[in-house]
């Protein structure tokens, strides 16, 4: 069976702000192995990631989330989710 994600090496060629917001998810999740809300915003400016990551999963993109916890600026722990490509 192929490798979903190796049928992404076209989006090497391709400019970030040419390319949709879910390549920039998927090439993003490629090359890293997982995107976070925090990540998408700083690194894709992407707002609703939670919304472009359900688009991917309707549309057969095997991805999962993991829940995480950390401090934020007050030293109060929250959650976030971490969504991870299938291996």
């Amino acid at each position: 069976m192929m490798d979903r994600w190796a049928t992404l090496a076209y989006l090497d060629e391709m400019d970030m702000k040419d390319m949709t917001q879910k390549q920039r998810i998927l090439k993003y999740m490629r090359d890293f192995g997982s995107i976070t809300k925090i990540e998408a915003m700083r690194d894709l400016g992407i707002m609703r990631l939670e919304a472009r990551i359900w688009e991917l999963i309707r549309d057969g993109w095997p991805i999962f989330a993991d829940m995480e916890c950390a401090p934020n600026r007050y030293g109060q722990d929250t959650r976030y989710a971490r969504y991870r490509r299938a291996a």
